[in-house]
């Protein structure tokens, strides 16, 4: 089946008005995150590998300023002007994901990256356009240290399921991507646990010999060969004053 990309001008309007609204909502609904947006070039691939495009997308990401260790840190990604994907000719398109990644670095980073997923929403046009909701793209993370966790874009991943099969287009950063965002986290790193002691299948633990019962062990062969020895001598003996006043005797 041949693979096409959906980038239609109704396609291309309905997303930008879209984003459009969700971002000038953003900051009135998520008043307590802290962000900013930047945009950088993108290459999309439709993991089949007969079809590529690059393109410009504008990414916001926000977070709180300040958190706790051991707390879970909510954070939002949203990317603008998105509206590339691919799809199987001739599959009717029933649902779509849309994910988007932000890279984590820094001493209070828990992992490399972080992922909002939303699902797409509203129906799919006869230009097979998706509909999503990109103020939904919210994701957590929960940092285990104290310091800074800084956060940038990453990948872009939108699954497309049709009744022909699955679809599956990557778009990844042609660059390093830079810090939208930065939580500065307080409180005591969380312990690591120590591994517990391993014991063998029978419930009993091995350990090592002590150095006393090592020797003890060694010592105890050599006093049972010495006392053999010595009744050896004794009744060597024995027998000789025996023989000895036996031929006294007959002399």
């Amino acid at each position: 089946m041949s693979r096409t990309m959906s980038r239609t001008a109704l396609g291309l309007a309905a997303v930008c008005l879209g984003l459009g609204y969700s971002l000038s909502a953003t900051a009135a609904a998520a008043d307590s995150l802290e962000g900013s947006s930047a945009t950088y070039s993108y290459t999309c691939d439709d993991q089949a590998g007969d079809l590529a495009e690059t393109m410009d997308i504008e990414i916001y990401v926000a977070a709180p300023a300040e958190a706790e260790v051991g707390q879970e840190i909510e954070f939002q990604v949203e990317p603008s002007d998105y509206n590339y994907y691919s799809y199987t000719d001739g599959g009717e398109i029933t649902s779509g994901t849309l994910t988007a990644d932000v890279t984590l670095s820094g001493d209070a980073a828990p992992s490399l990256t972080a992922s909002a997923t939303t699902e797409a929403q509203g129906g799919f046009g006869t230009n097979n356009e998706e509909t999503f909701d990109e103020t939904a793209l919210r994701g957590t993370f929960t940092p285990t240290a104290p310091g800074e966790v800084t956060l940038a874009p990453g990948d872009i991943t939108i699954d497309v399921e049709q009744s022909a099969g699955p679809s599956t287009t990557i778009c990844s950063p042609d660059s390093t991507t830079d810090s939208l965002a930065t939580v500065t986290v307080t409180g005591e790193a969380v312990p690591t646990e120590t591994p517990a002691e391993e014991t063998p299948d029978n419930g009993v633990t091995t350990d090592e010999p002590a150095a006393g019962a090592s020797d003890g062990g060694m010592a105890q062969p050599l006093l049972i060969g010495g006392a053999v020895a010595g009744g050896l001598l004794v009744i060597v003996g024995i027998v000789m004053l025996g023989l000895m006043f036996y031929f006294m005797r007959r002399t």
